[in-house]
């Protein structure tokens, strides 16, 4: 499961714990393996890949990187009614409340990201989740009246943030916040932050398609990963190589229903109040996975133009938007460095019938096919 910046995360009953071993090509027990194990975590499935030649040693901070995830999960959940985050918004409209750094160091992050994507990613969107089919058992349109009351709940702006003593409030008691589109990310940086604390040189973190991966696989290449078609359930429209950084995709194809012949997805635009439209997935490159996380939403709520002009001006930032085109069929935007930074073969994205669209400055050129 993928939800986004205006979507909020729930563990659900899957299966259980896998753990397996894939040995080096060359079969060696000296040699590095990959030590996997995935669990149900954060309403999706995360797998921690961790390459050693000690499998007790991979284990060992494989584990331990869960545990981190696990305590992120306890404290950032919008369901569990002991959560820090919980008592956060029990609290913070009637009087500053004080929470961990970490909670309040996230929340800045978040603020951040709202600015720069022009308050398409919103950690305040919690009263319109609340109205949407999506979220709700009902399927049932929220209608404008009750949309327009609850855009007067949101807005970053309203989220203050006392720096000398870490304390939070409301600008409106009818705030409420929702990490679903930032905690997986941040939860991402912590595990492998402890990898890399316990000596492990090179692992793949995958929390349901947001990842971050550094190092190299035991044959000495890099990780690849694939970045999913939106429009083929099990399609894959392009490979990817990953090399110490993260890579977060976020889609209208995650979780929607279709009511008179149109979809609704399950990310909401925070400014308008309404299902985010334009854009049917987008792939964000970053140097921290709760920066991508963020950025992943509030780029598909801008779509491709201004969302690509967003990413272009941070360094480290890549990203890749896919919508329907005006005449029909997919566009695969990419900023200036995409294709190349993630080795990405743009003719292979051809070949499946979606225009490939170059993002240069405010000049969008269609990518020339590469002689033969």
């Amino acid at each position: 499961m993928k939800r986004r910046a205006a979507v909020t995360w729930k563990t659900k009953n899957m299966a259980a714990v896998f753990v397996f071993t894939v040995l080096a090509l060359w079969g060696c027990s000296r040699q590095p393996q990959v030590t996997a194990v995935a669990r149900p975590l954060m309403g999706t499935v995360v797998e921690i890949s961790v390459v050693s030649r000690d499998e007790g040693r991979a284990l060992h901070a494989i584990k331990a990187a869960f545990s981190e995830m696990e305590r992120i999960e306890r404290q950032m959940s919008f369901f569990r009614k002991d959560s820090e985050l919980s008592r956060l918004n029990r609290r913070a409209g009637q009087q500053p409340v004080k929470v961990s750094s970490e909670l309040w160091d996230l929340l800045r992050a978040s603020v951040r990201i709202s600015q720069m994507t022009q308050g398409g990613f919103d950690v305040t969107v919690a009263p319109l989740l609340r109205l949407w089919p999506i979220y709700r058992a009902e399927k049932i349109l929220p209608t404008d009246a009750k949309i327009e009351e609850a855009l007067r709940h949101v807005g970053y702006g309203k989220l203050l943030l006392g720096q000398q003593d870490h304390t939070v409030a409301f600008a409106d008691p009818g705030m409420a916040l929702d990490l679903g589109g930032i905690a997986k990310g941040h939860a991402i940086d912590r595990a492998v932050q402890i990898l890399k604390g316990l000596g492990v040189q090179a692992a793949l973190v995958n929390a349901g398609g947001d990842l971050y991966a550094y190092g190299r696989k035991p044959d000495g290449k890099p990780w690849r990963i694939g970045i999913r078609h939106p429009r083929q359930k099990e399609g894959i429209l392009a490979t990817a190589r990953v090399e110490g950084v993260a890579v977060v995709t976020s889609g209208d194809y995650e979780r929607f229903f279709i009511k008179n012949g149109k979809r609704y997805s399950h990310i909401i635009d925070p400014r308008s109040g309404f299902t985010a439209r334009e854009t049917a997935a987008v792939t964000v490159v970053a140097p921290q996975a709760t920066l991508a996380d963020g950025l992943a939403t509030g780029v598909l709520v801008l779509g491709p133009e201004k969302g690509l002009s967003v990413v272009e001006g941070l360094p480290g930032v890549e990203a890749a938007v896919v919508r329907e085109g005006p005449a029909g069929g997919l566009e695969f935007w990419v900023s200036t460095h995409f294709l190349t930074r993630l080795g990405v073969d743009a003719a292979s994205i051809r070949r499946q019938g979606v225009r490939v669209v170059e993002w240069a400055g405010k000049r969008p050129r269609v990518a020339a096919p590469k002689s033969q």
